[in-house]
């Protein structure tokens, strides 16, 4: 009886974990966004400043990583 190996499968598609935010994405939209891919709660997602802060949901996600890249 032959053994067969296992192959490595390469993904065509990048897991949704890996998909980047727009930067003129709103964080409430974005927050929504994550929530619905990972099957959360509602709620269960809070982006927040490097200060801790609670991120504003009419804010764009190009000016949240813009003070998290101050920050480092």
């Amino acid at each position: 009886m032959a053994v067969k190996k296992k192959t490595a499968v390469k993904r065509d598609v990048k897991p949704i974990r890996y998909k980047v935010l727009r930067v003129d994405a709103f964080v409430q939209n974005a927050q929504r966004t994550i929530e619905k891919k990972f099957g959360l709660p509602e709620g269960a997602v809070r982006l927040v400043y490097p200060s801790g802060r609670k991120a504003r949901s009419d804010g764009k996600i190009g000016a949240l990583l813009k003070r998290w890249e101050l920050k480092s």
